[in-house]
């Protein structure tokens, strides 16, 4: 069912709280006049969708474009979501809920809005097959779940936007990815905020980034071996959680040469952890960083009690490199781990992502293992999907 959608901007839905803040700040009158304060973007631009930030805030997805409505779980075939990301200019809605299990890939198309809230009940997961977004632009992906698992192809990631520019992913939940949960090669102008990155199994890798112009803010990372990001680009890497991490934020050996504001973040080690230390990992001297207000909370005791840390080995800049990282920083380490804790990934929260947030909040001191009651996997991470011991198969139901 296709109806028209119209040339509405797509920033009137609602507004967020940093941005209701900012108006308040300004001051609106009786006047009707709007100020759009565009948070780590152009002020000129309009906003993806209020709350947008960061160097994919301006994407425009299907705006201007018609809506095309999900009205089945199928694989494939009229009302499918296969099918209503086959064609660009489009807004993807959902009159249904649950988890779609696709038997392939689905290769989405430019200038598409996708927004799971929409959904007509418990929200949307997609079990099964990488999610494809490569050599796209303009994306606009909100409140969805991107479950691949070992149903699908070891060569094949949760979600993929190689080659692809000018894309924003906001609360998304991205489990047991086999290549990556996130992979993004040769991409530009893109955000990921306010998403669950966890539990990736194969690779055991979280995001694969090699570009320019990525921000990532307000995630939370958890359970992976490496890859949280591996950032070979020049990015914002803000008010992110990372947790049970073999090796965090990492370079790797590369001889490019790239700019990095690290800022505000909080690093906590758990049982797969082995060296604290590997929150920074394969860092040189070809990465120029500003490094400001991390912690590390290293000693498993169950409290929330880091120190500073900083990557070592590095170009160290005294003032961030991106002109919108102030303006996009407006936590500490401390006050994130709560924001994020009760805001990242899709909401409301289900089983599985429940699970990975129980598992955090033991900071490093309880019983390791894969379920329910544990602190999180220990050296062996994830493997699979089913080792959570949830239902439907360990993915569990939507709330």
């Amino acid at each position: 069912m296709n109806t028209t959608l119209g040339l509405v901007p797509a920033f009137v839905a609602g507004f967020s709280s940093r941005f209701a803040s900012a108006l308040r700040l300004v001051g609106v009158g009786c006047s009707c006049l709007l100020i759009l304060v565009a948070f780590g973007s152009s002020p000129l631009h309009a906003l993806a969708f209020t709350g947008a930030m960061g160097f994919g805030a301006n994407a425009t997805g299907g705006n201007g474009g018609t809506v095309y409505m999900v009205t089945n779980l199928s694989d494939n075939g009229t009302g499918s979501f296969r099918d209503a990301v086959s064609a660009g200019n489009r807004t993807v809605e959902f009159s249904v809920h649950g988890y779609i299990v696709l038997d392939s890939a689905v290769s989405c198309s430019s200038n598409i809005t996708i927004l799971g809230n929409t959904s007509s009940g418990t929200g949307i997961g997609i079990e099964g097959a990488e999610v494809s977004f490569s050599g796209k632009t303009n994306i606009i992906c909100r409140y969805m779940r991107f479950r691949q698992g070992t149903l699908g192809d070891s060569g094949e990631s949760a979600v993929n936007i190689g080659g692809g520019s000018d894309m924003i992913f906001d609360h998304c939940s991205l489990e047991f990815g086999q290549w990556d949960s996130f992979d993004a090669v040769t991409c530009s102008n893109v955000t990921v905020q306010n998403c669950i990155i966890a539990d990736p199994i194969n690779q055991q890798f979280g995001a694969h980034v090699e570009g320019s112009n990525f921000t990532f803010i307000d995630n939370l990372w958890v359970s992976c071996h490496n890859r949280q990001p591996l950032a070979k680009d020049s990015d914002q890497y803000i008010q992110n959680v990372i947790y049970n991490y073999q090796a965090g934020y990492t370079v790797a050996n590369t001889g490019g040469i790239f700019s990095h504001d690290i800022v505000n973040n909080y690093f906590i080690t758990g049982p797969a952890t082995t060296s604290a230390s590997n929150c920074f990992y394969q860092m040189n001297t070809g990465q120029s960083v500003y490094s400001n207000g991390n912690l590390l909370d290293s000693n498993n005791d169950g409290t929330l009690n880091g120190s500073t840390v900083n990557p070592s080995g590095v170009t160290v800049l005294t003032s961030p490199w991106a002109s919108t990282t102030n303006s996009l920083t407006t936590m500490t380490a401390a006050q994130a781990y709560t924001y994020v804790l009760s805001n990242a990934g899709d909401l409301p929260h289900d089983q599985l992502d429940s699970l990975v947030l129980s598992q955090v909040e033991k900071l490093g001191k309880g019983t390791s293992g894969t379920g329910s009651g544990t602190d999180g996997p220990g050296g062996g991470l994830y493997t699979s999907q089913t080792q959570t011991g949830l239902s439907n198969g360990g993915y569990g139901t939507l709330p």
